[in-house]
């Protein structure tokens, strides 16, 4: 009976030598892994990017020409801070003029789609004009898109808090408008202290809750809201008006 051939097996020390690793390639290897882990770190712990204004498209420049500083009033129940309406208040109604400009404006904006579909700024600037329209579910719905495209968008997330706020205020009783109501508070409340949005936001959240019934919280967000501003028309407006809220000593 013939007998397999004997398998020759490298030495130990070949073996080993195969296994280790060229001194260049290692340390290239180890300083990637490093440099993955601070990208990492500092993802976690570097603030998120402001977003603000509009992109340069022609459908949102002629949409804002309509629409900016022509829509928002000085002084209302809600604040918006919007790149293509303005800063200012929503009144209680809206013009007819008003909404024939906000349809145009919207024809015009919907054709940067096309061009920005994933730009959150062009589907905050939609939302703005639903509002203006009274389309609660329909801003709802697009200033939802925005916030999937940058969830610290702050003008996305009070445009959604003053739709929301809106809808609990002018939409049939089925519609559960304190639902809404706290919905809208939990949105102001998302809105970053690093963004222009804030103070609005603010402003909106005190309000809010004191509609709502939760006036000692309304009292403390107006406190803090008198510590940025306490001698606009806006600090008059504030829940029991400033004369009531005490101030902290410096």
């Amino acid at each position: 009976m013939s007998q397999s051939p004997a398998v020759s097996h490298p030495p130990v020390a070949e073996l080993e030598r195969r296994l280790q690793w060229p001194l260049l390639p290692a340390i290239v290897f180890l300083g990637l892994i490093a440099g993955l882990g601070i990208v990492a770190l500092v993802s976690q712990v570097a603030p998120p990017r402001i977003t603000t204004g509009l992109p340069d498209d022609p459908g949102v420049r002629g949409a804002s020409f309509l629409m900016h500083d022509r829509t928002l009033v000085a002084i209302g129940d809600l604040r918006l801070n919007s790149a293509l309406l303005g800063d200012g208040a929503v009144p209680e109604t809206f013009t007819y003029l008003d909404l024939l400009r906000a349809r145009r404006a919207d024809e015009l904006a919907a054709t940067a789609l096309a061009r920005r579909k994933w730009d959150a700024r062009v589907w905050a600037a939609r939302g703005a004009l639903a509002l203006v329209e009274g389309r609660y579910p329909e801003a709802e719905r697009r200033y939802r898109a925005a916030l999937a495209r940058n969830a610290h968008y702050g003008e996305a997330r009070l445009g959604l808090g003053v739709t929301l706020a809106r809808w609990a205020r002018f939409a049939p009783a089925s519609a559960k408008p304190r639902a809404l109501e706290l919905a809208a508070i939990a949105q102001f409340a998302a809105v970053s202290e690093r963004d222009p949005a804030y103070t609005a936001a603010l402003w909106n959240r005190a309000t809010a809750l004191e509609r709502v019934g939760r006036h000692a919280e309304a009292r403390d967000l107006a406190r803090a809201y008198l510590l940025r501003d306490a001698t606009s028309a806006w600090a008059a407006r504030l829940p029991g008006g400033p004369a009531s809220v005490a101030l902290p000593k410096r």
